[in-house]
């Protein structure tokens, strides 16, 4: 009996050890999970806004004298 006496404060560091990990890879799992959703979330809202400026753009912007010229044109980009 006297060496289950010994080793349980070792039993218990341990078992504080293991419910600290756990709480450190459940975090990291739940941040990686939100980044992610994050993540989609802003590439949809790029996605969307330059769906929405090609529409209003059409071509290049033109210099003084010069008119504009439409997308696909070859020349200088």
């Amino acid at each position: 009996m006297d060496y289950v006496a010994a080793i349980f404060p070792s039993i218990g560091v341990l078992f504080l050890f293991v419910i600290a990990i756990r709480a450190v890879f459940q975090a990291d799992r739940r941040e990686r999970l939100a980044q992610a959703a994050e993540d989609r979330r802003a590439a949809a809202a790029e996605k969307a806004a330059g769906q929405t400026h090609t529409a209003q753009s059409t071509g290049q912007s033109a210099g003084p004298g010069e008119s504009p010229k439409p997308a696909g044109t070859p020349g200088q980009q």
